[in-house]
């Protein structure tokens, strides 16, 4: 809810500012007028689609009598309580002098001064259902209806359909996009080349004041078009060349003006908002201060300020939390990524084995590769430990017989290594020979069962009895 009405002030700021307001039509592109300074005039205009040319006379207005010859301009006061302002037209208006104009008024018959009396909220209402017409506005349901105004009305009226007659009134006509307030129109009537003036169904009953003030005539209400030379509101004013001293700029704002508006919005918005936040802050440190002495104590608080000081001192002194410890360790611990591995090296469809490795000559390696004897062979790192810890093994003797009265037989020692493999390294070397221990039977004494011998030695006898056959 907050948030809606923050953006409907703001929307309200930029309204109040001009930036909302309705676009004048553009000056020598979309129409232009040009007088000649002997009572004609003519205009060119796009707004309905098509180029539109036309010459019409003005007419005037001297000690209040009216005519194409009078040289003087005519004035309409009043309360202007309905405005429109053009960007287009429909090309099937009926006069082409429709086609010029930028903007369309609805005003209530009065003096200057005394429309400047009227109250907000006070003036007439008019309520618009159409204004494709000028000078003939469909109305319906207001304080005032001007379908309806005639002879019998208690309220007189003008409708003007205003032609601008410099670039600077073309493009002040944006100050009638804020009706309801006093208005005085300065300019001419638009009288045709025939002599008729133009507009709508009440034209040519009017009258005018011996200041030239213009009167509604019997029907209590005139409808026509106008050249406009000056348009005077409550506090601006927009003339033919730009130049009066209270002139109305795009943008402007009563009282303030534009300059004062900006400064009044970036005083009390920017500056505003900066305090609103200071302010804000300060009531929350306030706030957590106040539950803080409830939670913690006088004697808590006056600690945990002492606290905060000292990690002040010890981060300017150099020191570092243990959390700060703990992340450099992680950090340096980490450990540095591995180096990708050359695709060379990858598996070549024959398990692990690598033909690269195999065929290479790099003198870093700790394999050797022989070849031309009979069969390839490769010898790795494994295959010459395996045949040193063979060669260091002690070679198998199998113990002598006891068979025959004890008598030695010798048996041959089979060889480790097959005759048809390569030759050894290096020689074996020595083990110290076994002794054997001989039986000795007495006749007298029974013989007495042999000690329970290890397993080792019983395999060793049950070998000598098969391997000895010299019985």
């Amino acid at each position: 809810m907050g948030r809606g009405l923050l953006g409907i002030l703001l929307a309200s700021t930029i309204l109040l500012a001009g930036c909302l307001a309705p676009v004048a039509p553009d000056w020598g592109n979309d129409v232009s007028v040009n007088q000649d300074g002997s009572g004609a005039f003519t205009f060119t205009s796009t707004m309905s689609g098509e180029t539109v040319n036309s010459e019409y006379k003005e007419r005037g207005c001297n000690n209040g009598t009216l005519g194409s010859e009078m040289t003087g301009k005519i004035k309409f006061e009043g309360f202007m309580s309905a405005s429109h302002i053009y960007e287009s037209h429909d090309p099937d208006l009926l006069h082409d002098i429709a086609f010029a104009t930028s903007a369309a008024v609805a005003i209530h018959s009065m003096s200057f001064e005394d429309a400047k009396n009227v109250g907000s909220g006070e003036g007439e209402r008019v309520e618009v259902r159409d204004w494709t017409n000028p000078v003939e506005p469909d109305t319906g349901a207001g304080t005032a209806d001007l379908d309806k105004i005639d002879r019998d009305s208690d309220s007189e009226w003008f409708v003007l359909g205003l032609v601008p007659a410099s670039e600077n009134i073309n493009d002040g006509m944006v100050a009638l996009g804020k009706y309801h307030q006093p208005i005085r129109i300065t300019g001419y009537l638009i009288e045709e080349i025939e002599g008729s003036i133009t507009g709508g169904i009440w034209k040519n009953d009017i009258a005018a004041s011996t200041e030239c003030v213009a009167i509604p005539g019997g029907q209590n209400i005139n409808q026509m078009y106008v050249l406009v030379t000056k348009i005077e509101l409550a506090d601006s004013v927009v003339s033919l060349n730009g130049e009066h001293d209270d002139e109305y700029t795009f943008g402007d704002v009563a009282v303030l003006g534009r300059t004062g508006f900006i400064l009044f919005l970036l005083v009390v918005g920017a500056g505003g908002a900066v305090g609103a936040y200071m302010y804000s802050s300060l009531r929350l440190n306030m706030s957590a201060r106040s539950i803080a002495l409830t939670l913690l104590g006088k004697e808590g608080i006056e600690k945990a300020a002492q606290v905060r000081q000292g990690v002040k001192d010890a981060k300017r002194s150099g020191m570092t939390t243990p959390d700060e410890r703990r992340a450099e360790q992680r950090k340096q611990s980490k450990p540095a990524p591995e180096p990708k591995k050359s695709k060379k090296n990858e598996d070549d469809g024959f398990g692990s084995f690598s033909i690269d490795s195999a065929l290479g000559n790099d003198d870093s390696s700790s394999t050797r590769s022989e070849f031309g004897s009979g069969n390839s062979v490769v010898a790795s790192d494994d295959a010459k430990r395996i045949e040193k810890e063979v060669n260091r093994r002690e070679p198998f003797v199998p113990p002598t017989s006891t068979f025959g009265g004890g008598s030695t037989v010798a048996t041959s020692t089979p060889s480790t290594r097959s005759s048809s493999g390569p030759p050894k390294a290096s020689a074996p070397e020595e083990k110290p020979k076994v002794r054997r221990r001989r039986a000795v039977r007495k006749k007298a004494e029974p013989e007495p069962e042999p000690e329970p011998q290890s397993s080792d030695k019983t395999f060793y006898d049950d070998e000598e009895e098969f391997s000895d056959f010299s019985f």
